[in-house]
């Protein structure tokens, strides 16, 4: 791979990893839970990249994301493992969404089920932590299992049905960027 394409693909991973944060910072004030999670959009350009750039830029990116995320949440004081399992697990797999786009890289149906697989998996992760870190914040009588169940749904739903309804109004104005060949060895 030339120089010129491996600072095409940085600059754009560095961009659209930036405009996550950037929707990040303006959605989260709107619908914030008690113990963090929040309704936002932030997953669509990191779902982007992976369609773009494929497996590793994604999941790198992912990874990027959840540590700066992370480090502007004011969420250090949780510790290392709800650093790992929330941050860089649950934004790590957004990546895994490019498994998805091998399928058919010009299809609506395509693109709208790896932004909602992304979101699934962002989901587990958040279950896990809810489960085994958190779980002592379950309120008397309720298993932890059910808290971070229906704790982790509320605001995560919200967040996939956001993703895909905006995925597939923007689609038309994407495609073409999308299909486009960028680069031949997408890192898959």
């Amino acid at each position: 791979m030339s120089q010129s394409l491996h600072v095409k693909r940085i600059s754009e991973m560095a961009i659209l990893v930036s405009l996550a944060i950037v929707i990040q910072m303006i959605m989260q004030p709107f619908f914030t839970m008690p113990q963090g999670g929040s309704v936002t959009v932030a997953m669509l350009p990191l779902v982007i990249l992976a369609y773009r750039h494929g497996l590793i830029p994604g999941i790198v990116s992912g990874l990027v994301f959840g540590l700066l995320n992370w480090i502007l949440s004011g969420m250090p004081q949780w510790g290392w493992w709800s650093f790992i399992v929330d941050y860089q697990l649950a934004f790590g797999v957004f990546g895994l969404s490019a498994v998805i786009f091998r399928v058919n890289r010009n299809s609506l149906v395509v693109f709208l089920s790896g932004i909602a697989f992304a979101g699934v998996l962002r989901f587990v992760a958040h279950y896990l932590s809810g489960l085994l870190l958190f779980g002592e914040y379950a309120p008397d009588g309720v298993h932890p299992a059910w808290y971070s169940f229906t704790y982790n749904v509320s605001y995560m739903v919200p967040t996939i049905l956001l993703s895909v309804v905006i995925g597939a109004y923007i689609w038309k104005r994407l495609k073409a960027i999308l299909t486009e060949d960028l680069l031949n060895d997408n890192l898959f």
